[in-house]
């Protein structure tokens, strides 16, 4: 019997410990490797010798996420739309910025206040400032469907600071029965003054402008004025004309005096004393000079009633030339009337009055004046002629024209 291959024990010892070395150093290099994350088993394609993920790979590679067509076009569409919403938005207050503002509003000190007075009237009973007493109410009419304006027309001629605001018309947008209401405040009616002794209503926009215009209305007749909006006389006839002029009936017996306005305008204006005069009755269309001199009429008729009557046919007649106009017309217009105007409203209040005005078809104006009839007396003081209003009926009469109450 053969025996096998004989190792001596010195050559196990010897060859035993060489393969225990060189094991020990294989694991050392492949986790050095693993250390440095680039240590992987033979025949493996991941890190650390494991077989890839197939999750991890496919989240590696995004699909791009691909919309419907139609969704694409919306957005198009939409896109397009706020754009053009956006340039006519600048457009429209590059416009609304030509118009003057009425800020820092200097007013006069008490101690300067003056009387308007007039020439002696033996059919006026006189009366002392002590003997008139006013009825005071703590309740201010309101409603979110009517928008209060004020229209004044300064009485400020070329040259002049500010003056007293001889034209006072509320004009109230409701947007319920889309009704305009234009109530005139007679000029001469005998007030209180915040700040101020009693004088005509007409001399607040004098002493303090806007501001204590607005104030004396609220003191007097609970009625909160939204926005204002002025124009003086020269700026009026120029409004008139920069729409084509405004047709109006007139009277016989207003030619004369008529006339004669329009040929004080010529002279302040450096026209021709004798151009733009009336010569006959009935229908006429009128140019800005006519109109402000119809405007100004005060001693025919009804006295300083008839001449609130015939402010009111004037603005109602431009109102139908405007809203007659496209829109390119309009924005011409504008460029010409808005540097005529005076505001303390802010541009987003303005494109909310004119889209309320414009788009909710105003199908009615109604004309009315404070006081009425039977509501005031008639009375000298301080040398004015004035008119001393009930200051209740007043409230009342005010409340049931505007909110209906």
């Amino acid at each position: 019997m053969e025996e096998g291959p004989h190792y001596s024990a010195s050559w196990k010892r010897e060859n035993s410990t060489d393969l225990k070395k060189n094991k020990k150093d294989f694991e050392k290099n492949i986790e050095g490797k693993k250390a440095d994350g680039h240590g992987s088993i033979p025949g493996s394609s991941s890190p650390g010798g494991r077989p890839p993920d197939k999750k991890t790979s496919a989240k590696g590679k995004k699909r791009k996420r691909k919309y419907p067509l139609w969704v694409r076009i919306l957005t198009i569409v939409v896109a397009v739309i706020l754009a053009v919403v956006l340039a006519a938005l600048i457009f429209v207050l590059a416009k609304l910025g030509q118009i003057n503002r009425a800020v820092d509003v200097e007013k006069l000190d008490p101690e300067s206040e003056y009387f308007e007075t007039d020439e002696p009237d033996s059919n006026l009973e006189t009366m002392d400032p002590e003997d008139v007493t006013w009825s005071n109410s703590e309740t201010v009419g309101g409603s979110d469907d009517v928008i209060n304006i004020l229209l004044i027309g300064q009485d400020r001629r070329p040259g002049e600071g500010r003056a007293r605001s001889d034209a006072m018309i509320i004009a109230s947008i409701n947007k319920t029965d889309k009704t305009i209401k234009l109530t005139s405040l007679m000029r001469d009616m005998y007030v209180q003054i915040p700040g101020y002794s009693d004088n005509r209503i007409n001399a607040a926009y004098a002493f303090g402008g806007m501001e204590t215009l607005d104030a004396t209305i609220k003191q007097n007749f609970d009625i909160d004025i939204d926005g204002n909006i002025e124009v003086d006389f020269s700026g009026f006839k120029d409004v008139i004309d920069s729409i084509g002029g405004i047709d109006m009936e007139i009277d016989a017996d207003e030619i004369d005096v008529m006339n004669d306005y329009v040929r004080d305008i010529n002279r302040q204006t450096g026209e021709n004393t004798e151009s733009s005069l009336v010569t006959q009755a009935g229908m006429q269309h009128l140019n800005g000079t006519q109109a402000l001199a119809y405007s100004r009429i005060r001693y025919v008729g009804n006295g300083d009633f008839g001449r609130t009557e015939r402010q009111r046919k004037v603005l109602m007649a431009a109102f139908d030339e405007v809203s007659n106009l496209s829109i390119p017309e309009m924005l011409s217009l504008a460029d010409t009337v808005l540097p005529l105007l005076t505001t303390d409203m802010s541009s987003g209040d303005l494109i909310s009055l004119a889209t309320d005005v414009l788009t909710l078809g105003i199908s009615n104006i109604e004309n009315h004046n404070i006081p009425e009839d039977a509501s005031y007396r008639s009375a000298s003081i301080r040398g004015m002629s004035v008119l001393v209003p009930d200051l209740d009926s007043c409230r009342r009469k005010l409340q049931e024209i505007i909110y209906g109450e």
